[in-house]
């Protein structure tokens, strides 16, 4: 199976956080409640937080009963890529640690920093994963207090007149605070004001 970098469904939009979950993703979480939207989570087991701490653990579940997808993004941040990466143990202890939380473990994985090698592709196709990167990057990374940065992926993605009716997926991080608290609303304002529908990965691939 292809990586996959853009929704199918016309006019969607799924925007998705990687590197989380934080203790500041609940005020997105608050946020998307209220506006009634879901959006897609790739998580890992230990990055900036470790999932099975209670309080992060808490964050997964309530994303997760709220109706937002959980997908992986590998235990630790591991560039499955790279030679000698243990690719299925990376993805086995997340699945793990994400059945213990949720119940179920995820379909959807986003590899770090997008890199796959064929070996590691043959092994998440034969597991049944499929594996999403991304059209738009916000690299809010790298400028986290930057929202016009941060912004210009979307504006040129979305002002071009080719993306009528398209679907898309966007990448940032809910691991940084101002991304959840601040650019990760006002990035979903900007979309639907042009009249994409946001949805999660499950519901943007038909």
């Amino acid at each position: 199976a292809p990586i996959i970098t853009a929704c199918t469904v016309p006019n969607s939009f799924a925007v998705t956080f990687d590197d989380g979950p934080s203790i500041w993703t609940h005020e997105l979480l608050d946020f998307l409640a209220i506006i009634n939207v879901k959006v897609t989570f790739f998580v890992n087991g230990l990055n900036y937080n470790l999932i099975t701490e209670p309080a992060i653990a808490a964050v997964v579940k309530r994303a997760y009963l709220e109706g937002h997808q959980i997908g992986s993004h590998t235990w630790a941040h591991a560039d499955i890529s790279a030679p000698g990466v243990d690719v299925a143990s990376q993805m086995k202890m997340l699945d793990d640690a994400l059945l213990n939380i949720i119940g179920v473990r995820p379909v959807y994985m986003r590899p770090p920093y997008g890199n796959t090698s064929p070996e590691s592709l043959i092994y998440l196709n034969n597991e049944g994963y499929k594996v999403i990167n991304w059209v738009v990057d916000s690299n809010d990374w790298r400028h986290p207090e930057d929202f016009k940065q941060n912004f210009e992926a979307y504006r040129v993605a979305l002002q071009d007149p080719a993306a009528v009716g398209k679907g898309f997926i966007s990448l940032q991080h809910d691991a940084q605070q101002q991304t959840a608290e601040v650019f990760g609303k006002l990035a979903i304002e900007y979309v639907m004001s042009k009249g994409f529908n946001v949805m999660p990965i499950g519901s943007c691939l038909g």
